[in-house]
């Protein structure tokens, strides 16, 4: 009787802690635009729906494209964007640039939504090739897509 008692409990504790092992890290980031009031740049809502979903803070696992298709090794760990069309690029807990997003008009693809990330005259230079389709995967995968030949696309998953 107390062999298996003790079995029981030796099972429980391991099984406790091999759960607690295999769970997911608790991603505790904090919003680095929260200084930024989010009419800064627009007086209402400039997006539209289902393109909203694109506010919250995003973490970069791939970038593909370019000459080669590889893409380049990531360079920047995290995209946060809120209302009105407020973003920022995130690099080892530093702002490293931040602006609006401006809705542009492109007659040749109806699915997507094309915009372009312009940088604020107070904000570092970071991302090179603004000009982006907004696409998801679901509610919490991103891609943001190149419009045409040999450029960058970036794939992100939601955190926040």
């Amino acid at each position: 009787m107390i062999m298996k008692t003790v079995s029981f409990v030796l099972i429980f504790i391991l099984g406790t802690i091999f759960l607690e092992s295999c769970s997911k890290d608790e991603i505790d980031i904090n919003s680095f635009l929260f200084e930024i009031d989010k009419t800064k740049y627009y007086d209402s809502e400039v997006l539209n729906a289902p393109y909203t979903d694109i506010y919250g803070i995003w973490e970069i696992y791939d970038i593909s494209g370019g000459l080669t298709g590889d893409g380049y090794e990531i360079n920047f760990d995290y995209l946060e964007v809120k209302p009105f069309g407020i973003y920022g690029f995130i690099n080892e807990d530093e702002l490293i640039e931040f602006g609006k997003i401006v809705p542009t008009q492109d007659a040749t693809n109806e699915t997507d939504l094309l915009v372009e990330f312009t940088k604020d005259e107070e904000s570092g230079s970071f991302f090179g090739d603004p000009e982006k389709y907004i696409q998801f995967s679901g509610k919490d995968t991103l891609h943001l897509m190149s419009p045409c030949c040999d450029r960058y696309n970036y794939h992100f998953e939601r955190i926040k």
